[in-house]
């Protein structure tokens, strides 16, 4: 009975302490607020850099798919170039000296 009436006493005054520690501190809760306002705005900034870092990712994508398309057009020019140059150079021989037999 002693160690109920003990324990009891030990609780009740422990729970009146951390009620009078809430009162005591009430700038508490504007610290907190503040903490999560500040972890919040890490984060948003976190997510920002992250997006930004995406887009230019997928715009240096979209500059060497551009770049590869430009360089396949350019080599197939080239090779339609020399093919005209063959058959213009056929052209000439075959003018200039005929068949060969």
């Amino acid at each position: 009975m002693k160690a109920l009436v003990g324990g009891m006493l030990l609780l009740a005054t422990l729970a009146a302490g951390s009620a009078f520690g809430y009162v005591q501190d009430s700038g508490w809760r504007a610290e907190r607020r503040a903490e999560i306002r500040e972890r919040a705005h890490e984060r948003s900034m976190a997510l920002r850099e992250r997006a930004r870092y995406r887009r230019e990712a997928f715009a240096d994508a979209v500059r060497a798919r551009g770049e590869g398309h430009r360089l396949r057009h350019e080599m197939a020019r080239e090779r339609r170039q020399f093919a005209r140059e063959e058959a213009r150079e056929r052209r000439r021989y075959r003018r200039d000296f005929g068949r060969v037999y």
